[in-house]
This record gives structure tokens, sequence and C-alpha cells, in this order.
């Protein structure tokens, strides 16, 4: 099968405990996932990540996360947090 390249959102709140991540949304393609972290900032979360992730489902094989868009007041560590 042919590789898969997935865009994702992932919203963070801050919270007593520290930076918390939002459940990953979806997008059907860069420029919307992009659209969708400015608009989770404007709603009220503190930062938002777009990336994207290319590769096959089929055998559960995937690259890393490419970061395509930071949004808010996040740490440049943000990544890091993703890959725990």
């Amino acid at each position: 099968m042919a590789e898969i390249t997935y865009f994702v959102v992932v919203p963070f709140q801050e919270t007593e405990s520290g930076l918390v991540a939002e459940q990953g949304i979806q997008c059907p393609s860069e420029r919307s996932a992009i659209a969708q972290a400015r608009g989770a900032v404007s709603k009220g979360a503190v930062g938002a990540i777009a990336f994207r992730r290319s590769g096959d489902p089929n055998i559960g094989e995937y690259g890393e996360a490419v970061l395509i868009c930071k949004e808010g007041d996040l740490p440049d560590s943000v990544m890091d947090m993703l890959a725990a």
C-alpha cells in the first residue's frame, strides 16, 4: 500500500499541574491543520501545534512528526512532549 500522510492539530491548555495536550484533531490537509491550530488559540487554548506524519498504516510504520505550525505561547520542547 502507498504511504499516507496524516495532518494533526494538538491544542494545549495550562492547568495547575502544567501544560497539558488535548485530544489530537485529524485534518484533511496541511492548510486545514494550520487553520485549526490558529482557531484553537483564538477559542482559548494557550497554544496549538499542527504537524504531519507519513507512514503505512497496514504495517504500522510511520516516520517522525514534522512540525508545520506552532501557535500561541508554547515552549520549543513541545514536540518532545508528543514523542513521550
